[in-house]
């Protein structure tokens, strides 16, 4: 027998780290709200059952703003799962208490997690589960995801909870006046069919909640509810039943409140300074970039030796000369010139994953809301920017936590202009040509350059094209937490497997493409080649910014996934990485490689991007105008770049 167990809670209380300790699952976890947009599933074996685990994205209510919490909201009210995990923060049990109330209220079978416990018992914070357990009449148990506490109590009271679902729930005791109006909607509904599958006494509850709001109630029963309930009256009540319920669960339950500890504070106060934390913010990003070119060149000098020393062990041994220059210039050398960018991704994501993981990144965000308000969007919109900075896909994925449809939609066009990990080949190669001795430099305002593009390209959408309803905005701050190595190596690896994947498809592909092109028709004569017709077709307009038919080709074919432009440019220049920079330089100026650096960050966004353009948007209207949009603005940033570039270079 299969069962169906879902597991939900607020944003950051570790439910996907119980969801990978249980499933045996990969997921990455980040430390800020967010991360869990659609529902996971997964599945573990128990004792001879089989349970299939449904992670919901984290949320706070049932209210169902944004699409996220819709999943979550829907997914409890029409799939009846066997039972529901409710996983709290052991430090935060009161917030995460409102949430497991409204659960109990939709009469479902329920487990309560209350997670970190080992964090509480380093504080000094000691929590009785049994008050809550006969108090709720639900097993609860203490777990720790990070140590693994507590997890297999957690599988013994899933496997009970499950097998007796059907036994009765505990009746909340409230007010005369609540139970009478709860009594007399429900009698109500029964008139109507579509609602005969549904629970009454929680759908009158959701209704003294959060009245007429995502869900749908014949407007009939409305008036006549309204006609003999004083609504707003009833709500209050209501409202201070649970707050006070909470209060007494909570005060009974914690024998001892623990210790507030300082040196978070001093951290907070420090990080989230107006001006010390901006400062602290750059400074901490040049670190990275810094440490993404000296950590990793070592190791990029010896996939190089490893790829070039393939190629001329190759070279002269297969007859057939057209077969053997694609192999050994077409194969090796484009696929090897990109796979030695690996170690820099990897580095990079190891440390943004170590600023995200120890809950550095939410504070940026807290850090910029202000600031981003101006440009119509908020905080939580300035964590997706950042996500982009890895793939511009989940980023656009992750925006479905922004209950604004305006700020969302604004966010989603503008989300490929945050330079993501595919671009850094293309930097690395250009930035180690002509700038090597301000690489860090370079990269930092690469990607502070593209976080104010987007923030621009956001606020001109909203002014222009995209109309709607501000949302009011709220962000929390997760605690400061050691990133564990397991999920920084999670983390890189989620990351770096991507680009892996594409090195072996559609960099490949196009790899090939681009030396047939570049081959033929006049058997490796390149300056004659289709390749360099069709990049000669397009010289009168980059003529200009100071780019040749190879830049042009490069760029061309780049517009499928950015990498394929650093492979484009070592398919057709035909040189290994040390014979590159001199290459580069034949062609380009450091007035056009840095117009071209920002080219690159701004023009049209890879394929996989513009296919989660339609699916967000559902339809094509959107990536039409992608296509347009990106390509005016990089050429213009371009021309502007190249003209004040070289007033300095």
């Amino acid at each position: 027998m299969t069962f169906e167990i879902a597991i939900i809670g607020n944003p950051n209380v570790g439910k996907t780290s119980i969801f990978n300790i249980i499933t045996g699952s990969r997921q990455y976890i980040a430390n800020w709200p967010g991360v869990t947009v659609e529902k996971k599933v997964g599945s573990f074996k128990y004792k001879n059952h089989h349970f299939k685990l449904v992670d919901l994205p984290g949320i706070y209510t049932l209210s169902a703003q944004s699409d996220d919490e819709k999943v979550a909201r829907d997914y409890l009210i029409n799939e009846s799962p066997d039972a529901v995990v409710v996983v709290a923060d052991s430090l935060n049990l009161e917030r995460s208490m409102y949430l497991l109330i409204q659960i109990l209220e939709m009469n479902l079978p329920v487990i309560l997690a209350i997670n970190s416990i080992d964090e509480a018992y380093s504080k000094g914070k000691v929590i009785n589960p049994s008050f809550i357990e006969k108090t709720l009449n639900i097993p609860v148990v203490l777990t720790s995801a990070k140590k693994n506490i507590g997890i297999d109590q957690l599988l013994e009271a899933i496997h009970k909870t499950a097998e007796n679902k059907n036994i009765p729930l505990k009746k909340f005791a409230y007010t005369n006046s609540i139970n009478s109006f709860i009594n007399f909607f429900s009698k109500e509904l029964e008139k109507f069919d579509f609602l005969k599958s549904y629970d009454k006494r929680w759908l009158s509850i959701y209704y003294l909640e959060f009245g007429n709001k995502n869900l749908y109630y014949p407007e009939e029963l409305i008036k006549e509810i309204n006609s003999k309930f004083d609504i707003n009256k009833l709500k209050s009540e209501y409202m201070d039943w649970k707050f006070k319920f909470i209060s007494t669960v909570i005060k009974s339950s914690v024998i001892e409140q623990g210790r507030n500890w300082a040196m978070r504070d001093i951290l907070d106060h420090v990080m989230t300074h107006k001006i010390l934390g901006l400062l602290i913010y750059i400074v901490a990003l040049y670190f990275v970039f810094s440490l993404t070119f000296n950590i990793a060149s070592p190791l990029s000098d010896l996939i190089d030796i490893l790829f070039s020393n393939l190629g001329n062990s190759i070279n002269g041994k297969i007859p057939i000369p057209w077969l053997n220059s694609l192999i050994v210039d077409g194969i090796i050398g484009g696929v090897g010139g990109v796979l030695i960018f690996v170690p820099q991704l990897f580095v990079l994501f190891f440390f943004m994953g170590f600023l995200e993981e120890s809950g550095y990144l939410p504070r940026a965000a807290f850090l910029v809301d202000k600031l981003v308000r101006k440009f119509g969007l908020s905080g939580r919109s300035f964590m997706s920017i950042i996500l982009g900075f890895g793939c511009s896909v989940p980023a656009i994925m992750s925006t479905k936590t922004i209950a604004n449809k305006k700020e969302r939609m604004a966010l989603i066009l503008s989300i490929p202009f945050a330079s993501c990990s595919a671009r850094l080949p293309v930097y690395i190669l250009l930035i180690s040509a002509f700038f090597e001795k301000n690489a860090a430099t370079i990269l930092l305002f690469v990607y502070i350059s593209s976080i104010i593009l987007v923030l621009l390209s956001a606020k001109i959408l909203q002014i222009f094209f995209i109309k709607g309803e501000d949302v009011p905005f709220t962000i929390e701050l997760p605690r400061f937490r050691m990133p564990t190595f397991r999920n920084l190596i999670l983390y890189s690896w989620n990351r770096g497997k991507h680009f892996l994947e594409k090195a072996g498809g559609i960099i490949l592909i196009a790899t090939i493409f681009i030396w047939l092109l570049s081959y033929f028709p006049n058997n490796n004569d390149i300056a004659n080649s289709y390749a360099a017709y069709l990049g000669k077709f397009f010289e009168p307009i980059t003529q200009n910014l100071g780019w040749n038919w190879q830049t042009n080709i490069s760029l061309i074919f780049g517009a499928v996934a950015k990498e394929v432009v650093a492979s484009s440019y070592m398919t057709i220049l035909n040189v290994g990485e040390e014979g590159m920079n001199y290459a580069l330089q034949t062609i380009l100026s450091p007035q056009s490689a840095l117009a071209l650096i920002f080219f690159v960050l701004a023009y049209i966004p890879c394929f996989a991007t513009l296919s989660v353009i339609k699916q967000e948007t559902n339809g094509w209207k959107w990536v039409f105008f992608e296509l347009i949009y990106t390509l005016i603005v990089a050429y213009i940033i371009a021309n502007i770049v190249y003209v004040i570039g070289g007033i300095f270079l």
